[in-house]
């Protein structure tokens, strides 16, 4: 039992920082010894790789990993939502597709061990860069390395709230075995632990695109998107959208970001780091160890040499039917033929439907390592998040949504009678509208249960799910229940941690 223990809270200690670094080019050392941070920590250089074990630690729990790695953005993100189905051989997925979720389920025990691993690591950053002496760093960097290490560990403890609701808030590094029985803090300890981590960010940050680092904005846009989700279940605080609305309006006024003029060269591979993305997680493939999944989980079917065919999830059907015919994201998000062919061909069969938001060069072997960025923040996201925000306190005018959402529909715009902008309604009307424009935009993206639960439509969506009957995986809505809008607590972890209490139903 200690040994898993030790699995479980101790690899950044020694093992993390040195292991890989992000694919980005803000380092371009790729250490690959172990050595003992008490020792290694010493100048600027040697704080900033060990940041960068920071970045490593969230690229394949949070995004889209691949070579068998984790992604929350695919399992709680996606996976048991309204945007694909899977088939019945799709194991866990097809579990968590059908909201039969275990406390026994081996995905999602992983993706809790996962998460906390990387919550570790990053609390040795903010403690081992922050006990650095004056002599060691200079204090503006010191600063600005654990204003980075907290906003990403504000994105970890963002998941594990979302997913599990009361969870153990690990605030410092854990380098001992003992005392690892540590009891669950409320939803709201962990927002506001969230808040206070992005707070700092967006305080000691500079505000540009940042290239994959965290920045000033991406840390405003996360206050933004975490007051909001704090204004659904389960806390339910409408005082929230005021707060979210001053941080999304700072990103908007700060003159770092703006739309593409084209929805597909958001995509593009060489065009990962541009003005829209906010805040991203590196990747880099294939065969480095830091590679994804975003053009071939999602891609249309085809051999590896083809690069597509390996994801076991499809479109839902009713979610295709929602696009206008020419609104250039249907084809640039839904594929309907059977190879990963240069030309779109239109199809009936859903069976062959699948996610094409990142197109891979062809031929290739990135099989599940592609060197796609993950998409974490983009600036449409922001300027949606925004609307939402006056929507929450009554201030949805049709001067803002022509400055937010019909913006996004202009772009989306194939022919001049598509896409019709979006007009001033009644409350529900307008949240109806910004739900539906979000899953049109943002879908893949690894917001939709998100969106889902804070709209309080989680249980009307899931039971409206229908695979139209020609996979054997069936549809959720007969095993759903209420207490599934969470994740139970994975049982390896009530057995090693005395202090845990399962979620309610599970």
């Amino acid at each position: 039992m200690k040994n898993k223990i030790f699995n479980i809270f101790l690899p950044s200690a020694v093992m993390l920082l040195l292991l890989a670094a992000c694919s980005d080019d803000f380092l371009t050392e790729k250490p690959t010894t172990f050595v003992n941070p008490d020792t290694f920590l010493e100048d600027t250089r040697s704080a900033e790789i060990f940041l960068t074990g920071a970045y490593d630690a969230i690229q394949h729990v949070i995004s889209a990993g691949g070579n068998g790695r984790d992604g929350m953005g695919i399992h709680w993100g996606t996976i048991a939502t309204d945007e694909v189905v899977v088939p019945g051989w799709a194991g866990d997925r097809k579990r968590m597709f059908l909201q039969q979720v275990t406390p026994g389920n081996v995905t999602v025990g992983r993706l809790w061990r996962s998460l906390y691993r990387a919550v570790n690591v990053t609390n040795s950053v903010v403690d081992r860069i922050g006990a650095m002496t004056a002599d060691q760093i200079d204090q503006e960097d010191k600063t600005r390395m654990i204003a980075e290490a907290r906003f990403l560990r504000a994105t970890l403890y963002f998941d594990l709230v979302a997913a599990w609701e009361n969870v153990p808030l690990i605030v410092n590094e854990v380098v001992s075995l003992d005392n690892l029985d540590v009891p669950q803090s409320s939803a709201e300890e962990v927002y506001n632990f969230i808040v206070e981590d992005l707070l700092f960010a967006e305080t000691n940050l500079v505000a540009e695109q940042g290239g994959g680092r965290a920045t000033k904005g991406a840390a405003q846009a996360m206050l933004g998107k975490v007051y909001l989700q704090m204004t659904g279940f389960p806390l339910n605080q409408s005082d929230k959208f005021a707060l979210a609305a001053e941080k999304l309006d700072a990103v908007m006024n700060s003159g770092v970001y703006d739309l593409l003029p084209v929805y597909s060269n958001v995509f593009d591979l060489d065009n990962e780091q541009s003005k829209e993305m906010v805040f991203s997680i590196g990747m880099d493939g294939p065969g480095l160890g830091e590679g994804g999944l975003l053009s071939t989980f999602y891609g249309p079917n085809g051999s590896v040499n083809n690069g597509g065919g390996w994801g076991t999830c499809y479109i839902n059907q009713e979610f295709e039917a929602t696009y206008d015919r020419d609104d250039v994201r249907l084809k640039q998000n839904v594929a309907k033929h059977n190879q990963n062919a240069d030309v779109f061909v239109d199809g009936n069969n859903p069976v062959s439907w699948r996610g094409w938001k990142h197109h891979a060069a062809k031929p290739n072997n990135y099989a599940n390592d592609t060197p796609f960025d993950n998409p974490y923040i983009r600036y449409a996201d922001v300027l949606l998040l925004y609307a939402e925000a006056k929507l929450g306190q009554g201030q949805l005018s049709q001067d803002i949504i022509d400055q937010t959402v019909n913006r996004i529909r202009a772009r989306a715009r194939g022919t001049a009678d598509a896409v019709p902008d979006m007009v001033a309604g009644t409350t529900e009307q307008m949240a109806e509208e910004l739900l539906s424009e979000r899953r049109k935009e943002l879908c893949l993206e690894g917001w939709r249960r998100f969106d889902l639960v804070r709209f309080g439509k989680y249980r009307e969506r899931v039971l409206a799910i229908d695979q139209g009957g020609w996979s054997t995986a069936g549809n959720p809505g007969p095993n759903y229940e209420d207490h599934e809008i969470r994740w139970p607590i994975p049982e390896t972890e009530l057995v090693l941690n005395s202090s845990l209490k399962q979620n309610p139903g599970y």
